[in-house]
């Protein structure tokens, strides 16, 4: 059975994220004194304010859902679907409980429809 194109792209989405998060979790592993100077890197000071070991653990359930999502897994379909679908809810609550600029809003919105649409 072939794999469909959609199924491959949200495979490499989260295999993308689970190498960010592991990388990132690694990083303030070995260095940690090194992770101020990444002060552009996306949610960088998110994951300042958690442990390195939850990042890890994250990443490795991302990349675990995308090799899932590669084999054709039902598991996996339903774990990045139901993942994909409180990720909408919760930009959608952090958009509507606080004031962001319009650039903001912007990428929020194309956040949620780009989740909605891998739904």
């Amino acid at each position: 059975m072939t794999r469909p194109v959609g199924v491959t792209v949200i495979g490499c989405c989260c295999l993308l994220a689970g190498i960010y998060l592991c990388s990132i979790a690694a990083m303030m592993l070995v260095a940690p004194g090194a992770i101020p100077t990444l002060r552009v890197v996306p949610f960088v000071h998110a994951l300042k304010a958690v442990s390195p070991f939850f990042t890890l653990a994250i990443g490795i359930g991302w990349a675990l859902i995308a090799w899932g999502l590669f084999q054709m897994r039902d598991w996996a379909r339903f774990t990045a679907t139901l993942l994909l679908g409180i990720g909408v809810v919760w930009a959608l609550s952090i958009l509507v409980l606080q004031r962001h600029s319009n650039r903001q809003i912007v990428v929020a919105c194309l956040e949620i429809v780009l989740r909605v649409s891998a739904i």
